[in-house]
């Protein structure tokens, strides 16, 4: 082998690592997932002030959508790598920001419409409109970052 076949070689694999890394960027971040998991979101914190009943079905079909979502992504994935540490840091971080959304939606309806605290058109309902919709909003930030730390990890966990 001589060097030019060496380092065309070198630079296939190169190519190739970074349409893997995009690969998994895009299926991470894919519409239809990012829906799916806002309305899990939706529906884990807006039955929260329901009943006894509700509340438990609420957050069933909620952790329902997560983990749905979650083993079909896992199963079609053309590429499966272990997340980093950095990676697990990130979402957990979205996720407080998305906590931190539902929180000051449910603050800024009883502040500015005197929402009632239980029912089905409560402080809970605003705050998981305001929750879902931010997290969808947040997803060409959330795809850059991601694609960031794919890249500074090499691909690797």
């Amino acid at each position: 082998m001589n060097p030019h076949d060496a380092q065309s070689a070198l630079d296939d694999i190169r190519r190739l690592q970074d349409t893997t890394r995009n690969e998994i960027v895009r299926r991470s971040f894919a519409m239809p997932r990012v829906i799916v998991v806002a309305l899990g979101l939706f529906i884990n914190f807006a039955l929260i002030d329901l009943g006894s009943p509700w509340q438990f079905i609420g957050l069933a079909v909620g952790f329902g959508l997560f983990v749905g979502v979650g083993v079909l992504y896992e199963y079609r994935a053309a590429v499966r790598r272990q997340p980093t540490a950095r990676e697990g840091m990130y979402h957990l971080m979205v996720l407080i920001g998305v906590f931190m959304v539902f929180v000051a939606g449910r603050v800024l309806a009883f502040a500015l419409f005197d929402a009632p605290a239980h029912g089905l058109m409560s402080q809970a309902m605003a705050g998981a409109v305001a929750a879902a919709l931010a997290y969808v909003a947040a997803t060409p930030v959330n795809r850059r970052v991601m694609r960031s730390l794919v890249r500074q990890s090499g691909g690797r966990s």
